[in-house]
């Protein structure tokens, strides 16, 4: 009877052993499976450009603090976007940091940044330029979505009508881009020969076009009221 309760004491001992190793000896972390998605960080960014060069104003929070970077890949916003959507592009971007610095000489030197998809970070803007030298911008897009883009957004995309720059009439300006003012174009900038620049909204007031024209929001925040073009027929003519 002695040895049966001995060896029941050994049996609890060794039992009391092993949990007390269990306890103590930290369990093997799991292994992350092979076919586990790659968290991409998403950042807000701002179109901008030096250096002669397009640039994206970057920060992980919308306050900021911005960093200039040299976007890369195909689906870079003003690769994809036509160009007045993406002058005043606001964007979330997925992507990442390549490692690589591009030097521009005698200008400066920004980090590469590799974007892999965006969005519209607030309203879209769209902007035109009557006299421009591109049909790009000499497109109305008053009847798009702000919220999102459109189809007609995008250089595969289908083309928006065309206004007739000769019939264009200035009748308003006012502030068409509404983002931080360190981020604002220089307001006596002139794009594609347009000689009218932007008033800060000074003589923002509501705009009545006459019938038959379309109120025409310009890049350099002078608004004007212009007739549209016939399908197919090229601007000039």
């Amino acid at each position: 009877m002695k040895s049966r309760g001995y060896l029941a004491a050994l049996a609890l001992v060794g039992i009391g052993i092993v949990g007390l190793y269990s306890y103590l000896t930290p369990s093997p972390s799991k292994p992350t499976p092979p076919d586990a998605p790659e968290v991409v960080p998403e950042y807000f960014a701002e179109r901008t450009s030096a250096c002669g060069v397009d640039l994206l104003n970057l920060a992980s929070s919308d306050a900021g603090p911005f960093k200039r970077v040299l976007p890369v890949g195909a689906n870079q916003p003003c690769e994809r976007l036509r160009r007045n959507v993406c002058q005043h592009g606001r964007f979330q971007v997925r992507g990442r940091f390549t490692g690589k610095v591009h030097e521009f000489q005698e200008c400066a030197s920004f980090p590469e940044f590799e974007v892999l998809d965006f969005k519209p970070w607030g309203p879209v803007q769209r902007c035109a330029s009557p006299g421009a030298l591109t049909a790009d911008m000499l497109t109305y897009t008053g009847d798009l979505p702000e919220d999102r883009y459109a189809p007609e957004d995008f250089v595969d995309g289908p083309s928006p009508p065309l206004f007739d720059d000769e019939s264009c009439r200035p009748v308003a300006a006012c502030a068409m881009d509404k983002r931080r003012a360190d981020s604002r174009p220089n307001p006596e900038a002139v794009i594609d020969g347009e000689d009218l620049p932007s008033l800060d909204g000074r003589f923002c007031h509501p705009v009545t076009c006459e019938p038959g024209e379309k109120r025409v929001d310009a890049c350099t925040g002078v608004i004007w009221c212009c007739r549209l073009l016939p399908v197919d027929e090229p601007p000039g003519q």
